[in-house]
């Protein structure tokens, strides 16, 4: 009886020593780690802050240019120049009962021949249509600049980053815009005591509106802008047409007012912030055809009012998946305000994506 008895305080005894080793293996387990979840709610990249239901997507590029022969933006530049650039984006966006609600930003690090500088390009919020925030100009990114071109903008079609409100109406295929810019950057008067002017001085801002209608077959796209500190208008136009699985072109088309108008004794003609090129307006066309699933051809010609003529032509080609090799060749004719001769060299393009 006595070893019945001895034989079952041990076993109880056992029992609870096991419980009790259990219970303090489980107190002294980690709290579960929240891993990051992917969010798919606002297209591919995106992820789930931890903790929120904020989701945040990071991208951006690595680009190496090198540039041969004469340059295409001025008569007088020749050699080699080589440029590196490094641009991060960074996208939070959460849902709202207004609409998507994004904190948008990239900054750009480049270095230019040996100078190194960095830049904000971008950092605007948005909610639903409505953005408010410092950007590439809506007269240029409304009509989606110019062509698949690297030097693009010879006949520049673009003022430059400026702080901005604006709303977004959109209904189908039809997208309305009307907004106002503060204004960036200078420009010559021609005479003293004050040789150097800016576009940022003045009591109101410079308002502008625009429409565009896409689809399958392409787009139309306008938008116009007023100068209030130069009382100049400036519109432009663009039209895509996708001709087949190849094929697609461009034409787009840029008026200033009031362009030849002196601006004080020294006679130097003065651009209002919207319009860039010279002249009372400028046209730009171009093309893009697919040769494969890896390469496309490009080309763009573009001329001003002034007298310059500016054309490009280029190759890109999908070297890896993220990685594209685009050798490009340039020529211009200057005149006018932009000289007399002209320039005739190349470029290639060597960018990462990520």
């Amino acid at each position: 009886m006595l070893y019945r008895y001895l034989l079952a305080s041990a076993v109880a005894g056992l029992v609870s020593s096991s419980a009790e080793a259990a219970d303090a293996i489980v107190a002294s387990e980690p709290e579960g780690v929240e891993y990051v979840r992917v969010c798919d709610a606002f297209g591919k990249g995106y992820f789930y802050i931890p903790g929120t239901e904020t989701c945040l997507k990071f991208s951006g590029y690595v680009r190496f240019d090198s540039s041969h022969g004469e340059y295409p933006f001025t008569d007088d530049t020749t050699g080699w120049i080589a440029r590196t650039r490094a641009t991060l984006r960074f996208d939070a966006v959460s849902d709202t009962e207004y609409g998507d609600l994004h904190g948008f930003i990239e900054q750009r690090y480049e270095a230019i021949n040996g100078e190194q500088r960095a830049q904000l390009i971008s950092s605007y919020i948005e909610l639903g249509g409505f953005r408010a925030g410092f950007s590439d100009s809506r007269f240029d990114k409304w009509l989606d600049s110019a062509g698949n071109i690297v030097n693009d903008d010879v006949i520049d079609f673009s003022p430059p980053r400026t702080n901005q409100v604006s709303y977004v109406y959109k209904a189908g295929d039809l997208s309305l815009l009307i907004g106002a810019e503060h204004g960036n950057g200078s420009y010559s008067t021609g005479y003293a005591p004050e040789p150097t002017a800016y576009y940022t001085d003045h009591d109101w801002p410079h308002p502008l509106a625009g429409a565009k209608l896409k689809g399958d077959w392409g787009g139309l796209s306008v938008i116009g802008g007023y100068d209030t500190l130069a009382e100049g208008f400036a519109a432009k136009a663009r039209l895509d047409l996708v001709l087949n699985s190849v094929l697609s072109v461009f034409a787009m088309g840029g008026y200033n007012s009031d362009w030849d108008n002196n601006d004080g004794p020294g006679g130097t003609r003065r651009r209002n912030f919207f319009s860039s090129w010279n002249g009372d307006y400028a046209v730009w066309a171009g093309f893009s055809a697919k040769m494969s699933k890896k390469a496309s051809l490009n080309g763009q010609a573009a001329y001003e009012d002034d007298g310059t003529f500016a054309t490009a032509l280029n190759v890109k080609y999908a070297v890896v998946d993220g990685l594209s090799l685009q050798p490009e060749l340039t020529y211009t004719d200057f005149d006018g305000r932009r000289g007399d001769g002209e320039a005739f060299g190349g470029t290639i393009r060597l960018q990462r994506d990520f």
